[in-house]
C-alpha cells in the first residue's frame, strides 16, 4: 500500500484560496477595530490627564492648568491659542502645570506637572465652546471646578476625513471640571 508523504499541488492551492478569502473578509473588520481602539486609547489618555489636573488642583489649592500646546516637548513649552498651527486642535499635544501666579499662562517659575506629546494617530481633537470659539485651556480651582468656562466644552476626537462618525467620540467638559464621554461623533453635549 502506498503512503502519501505530503500535499498535492491542488490541495495546497485550495487551502491558499480559502485562507485568502477569509483574510479578504477579515481585513475591513480589523481596520474598524484598530480605529476604534486608537480613538479609545487617546480619549482615555485625555480623560486621565483631565482627572489628574483636577485632582492636582484640589491637592495644591487651585491654580492647576491643562492647556493645548503647539510644542509641548519644547524646552520651555507654552499654551497655544485657537485651533492650533494646522487647525487640528489638541492633537498637537498638551501640558499640565501649576500656575503659581494665576496668570493662565506658563511662566518661568511654574512647575510643569505632565506633558502629552503630539498625537499622530488621530487627525483632529477640537475643543469648542457653545459660541463656536476654541477652548484651549482648563484652569482648575481648589474645589476642582473650572475657573472660567462659558458653558460645556465639546471635544470631538477624530475627524471625518479619517474616521467614520460611529468610530469618533465626543467628550464633554462641564463647569464642574468633570469630563465624560457623550457618545459617538453624531452626539452633542447639549
Amino acid at each position: 500500500m502506498y503512503k502519501s508523504r505530503g500535499f498535492t499541488l491542488l490541495e495546497l492551492m485550495l487551502v491558499i484560496a480559502i485562507v485568502a478569502i477569509l483574510i479578504a473578509f477579515a481585513v475591513p473588520s480589523f481596520q474598524w477595530m484598530i480605529q476604534k481602539v486608537t480613538i479609545s486609547s487617546n480619549v482615555n489618555t485625555f480623560l486621565s490627564d483631565m482627572r489628574y489636573a483636577r485632582s492636582e488642583g484640589i491637592r495644591r489649592g487651585g491654580g492647576v492648568v491643562l492647556c493645548r500646546s503647539d510644542a509641548p516637548e519644547a524646552a520651555t513649552p507654552a499654551c497655544g491659542s485657537g485651533f492650533g498651527l494646522d487647525g487640528n486642535g489638541w492633537v498637537s499635544g498638551w501640558i499640565i502645570f501649576h500656575d503659581l501666579n494665576n496668570s493662565g499662562t506658563k511662566s518661568t517659575g511654574d512647575p510643569l506637572l505632565r506633558v502629552q506629546a503630539p498625537i499622530i494617530a488621530i487627525n483632529s481633537i477640537l475643543g469648542t465652546l457653545p459660541d463656536s470659539s476654541s477652548s484651549t485651556t482648563f484652569s482648575f480651582t481648589a474645589t476642582g471646578r473650572l475657573r472660567s468656562l462659558n458653558g460645556v466644552t465639546t471635544m470631538p476626537f477624530g475627524g471625518d476625513g479619517m474616521f467614520a462618525k460611529t468610530v469618533q467620540r465626543v467628550v464633554c467638559i462641564g463647569l464642574s471640571g468633570r469630563a465624560r464621554i457623550a457618545g459617538d461623533g453624531a452626539t452633542s453635549c447639549g
